[in-house]
């Protein structure tokens, strides 16, 4: 994940002041974010971030003037100060818990206290519970959940923080993640919206021979339905042409993952042998990716992108270690980075180390150079795959 920010004080009449010469800039700020997420997903101790919500107009920015020496004054040679979009002033406090936070919060408060108006303030934590993967069947965006802390948790001395009794009420803690996130670029989803609109039309003789094929070599429906993760850990129903036999035992797939995603071997599919779930013609189906082709409804609809990491299977997810879950800081895709770049003969290390990358860089040059290798990705791909 990048934070991409603009290197401006958003408070420009203050910009020369010697009272802000240690607060960074909004890209210095980014870029301290990015290595403390860094940091938080190597060793597993996480980081909270405070946001004073200041504004930009000339009160506020006198408002400033009197917040950044108290922040000053309390933070610790490891934390830092920086500028966010709309005049907010961040803290980050390393191997800080939420609660920990808001004590700092409460310190800054006192010492502000008559000085000047309740400054609104948000806590921000990470890691937190995300993905949401405690249930399965949820379908809330992450974006809009908040967790907040026990009554017990609150520790509040009764004080007015912007409104809000902090003795009365759990303070809220947010989700860093799906707060700082890029936003997905308006070139990438013109792209996804044009491209899965013409391809839909264009293959929709493809899709109905399809379809007969489905219906004549197997009893049942046409479509398989299956919940996926996708950016931001949301939730999402993905659709794909039915290649397996109904009902068809998932417990194999499970076992099989599980092992794939704690060792070191080769992301061999699991049909790649004799698989008696599949349907008959439906190993080709799948090799071609002729499968997964009705998730250009996907693509439409927004819950995936042309080109992105695949969207995961819930119970995948749950097997990832913190740093892996920098896959989805990107929409799902139907073609990737790990797509033409190996694919099966990769480890899931790999696979997962080319979809962060991806994320990470995200360009139009990229997408364009994956869809370029798609083709011929798919030609080798069917051309390894075994004969029965």
């Amino acid at each position: 994940m990048k934070i991409h920010l603009e290197n401006i004080n958003p408070l420009g009449i203050i910009r020369d002041t010697k009272i802000f010469a240690g607060v960074r800039s909004h890209r210095e700020f980014a870029s301290i974010l990015n290595r403390e997420r860094d940091r938080a997903d190597r060793t597993e101790q996480g980081f909270s971030l405070v946001v004073f919500e200041i504004g930009t107009d000339g009160e506020n920015s006198a408002c400033a003037r009197l917040l950044v020496p108290i922040l000053t004054n309390r933070v610790r040679s490891t934390d830092d100060i920086g500028w966010l979009e709309n005049g907010r002033l961040g803290v980050v406090l390393p191997h800080t818990t939420p609660d920990s936070a808001w004590k700092f919060v409460e310190n800054v408060r006192h010492a502000l206290n008559g000085v000047t108006a309740p400054i609104e303030c948000i806590v921000y934590s990470y890691p937190s519970s995300w993905p949401p993967l405690a249930d399965e069947t949820s379908t809330q965006d992450p974006r809009s959940r908040r967790r907040e802390p026990s009554r017990g948790e609150s520790g509040g001395s009764g004080m007015q923080f912007s409104g809000v009794d902090m003795e009365e009420t759990a303070r809220p803690v947010e989700e860093l993640e799906s707060q700082f996130l890029c936003k997905i670029p308006f070139w990438k989803r013109a792209i996804d919206v044009a491209g899965s609109l013409l391809a839909l039309i264009l293959l929709t003789p493809l899709f109905l021979l399809v379809a007969l094929l489905i219906k004549v070599v197997s009893p049942g429906p046409v479509f398989f339905r299956q919940d996926r993760l996708g950016y931001l850990g949301k939730m999402f129903t993905v659709w794909k042409f039915r290649t397996m036999h109904l009902n068809a035992d998932t417990t194999i797939h499970k076992e099989y993952l599980r092992d794939l995603i704690n060792n070191e071997k080769s992301m061999t599919k699991l049909d790649n042998g004799r698989d008696n779930r599949i349907i008959p013609f439906g190993g080709i189906l799948r090799a071609s990716g002729i499968d997964e082709l009705p998730q250009l409804i996907n693509v439409l609809l927004g819950d995936m992108s042309l080109v992105g990491p695949r969207p995961c299977i819930p119970y995948e997810a749950k097997e990832f270690d913190p740093w892996q879950k920098r896959r989805f800081d990107a929409v799902p895709g139907l073609t990737g980075l790990w797509q033409v770049s190996g694919k099966n003969k990769t480890t899931f290390k790999q696979m997962m180390r080319l979809d962060i990358a991806y994320a990470k860089k995200r360009a139009f040059r990229m997408d364009m150079k994956i869809f370029l290798k798609t083709l011929p990705a798919v030609i080798d791909q069917v051309a390894e795959r075994p004969r029965s």
